[in-house]
C-alpha cells in the first residue's frame, strides 16, 4: 500500500504537469515554500504556489534542454516527510554539466505539502550549472 504522501506528490505531479490550479491547490499549502540552494539563477526560498510553479516552470525547462538523466536511489517517508535521493546526470552540448547526487526533502502538514527542499552533493558544480544558461 501506498504512503498518502507519495500520493500527496503523485497528485502534485499531475496537477503541474496540467497547469490545474485546483488540484494544486488541493496538495499545496496556500503559503508552502521552496528552498533550492546555493548562489544561482533559481537560488532562493519561493513562497506561495504561483512561486513554487514558476519555479517548477524554470527548473523544467532547463533540464529539458539539458538532456538530464535521474535515477532514483533511495526514498524514505513517514507522516511528516518524504525524503527522494536521486543521481542526476545532464547532457548538455554547449557549456558546463553537472553529475552528482541530489535529494529532496518534502514536508507535509494537515495532508498538504508545506515546504521542499533540495541538497546538493556538490553546490559550486550546481552553481556553475546554472548560472551559465
Amino acid at each position: 500500500m501506498e504512503h498518502l504522501n507519495l500520493s500527496i506528490i503523485e497528485k502534485f505531479f499531475k496537477g503541474y504537469s496540467n497547469h490545474d490550479l485546483r488540484e494544486l491547490q488541493q496538495v499545496l499549502a496556500e503559503d508552502v515554500k521552496w528552498v533550492f540552494p546555493g548562489q544561482n539563477l533559481l537560488s532562493g526560498t519561493k513562497i506561495g504556489i504561483k512561486e513554487v510553479i514558476l519555479f517548477f516552470d524554470k527548473m523544467g525547462e532547463i533540464m529539458g534542454k539539458s538532456k538530464a538523466q535521474m535515477k532514483k536511489l533511495v526514498m524514505g517517508v513517514n507522516d511528516d516527510y518524504v525524503l527522494e535521493c536521486q543521481h542526476i546526470c545532464t547532457n548538455r552540448e554547449e557549456g558546463p554539466n553537472f553529475d552528482q547526487d541530489m535529494c529532496v526533502l518534502w514536508i507535509f502538514k494537515d495532508g498538504k505539502i508545506i515546504e521542499g527542499k533540495h541538497f546538493t552533493s556538490s553546490q559550486v558544480e550546481v552553481d556553475i550549472f546554472f548560472n551559465m544558461l
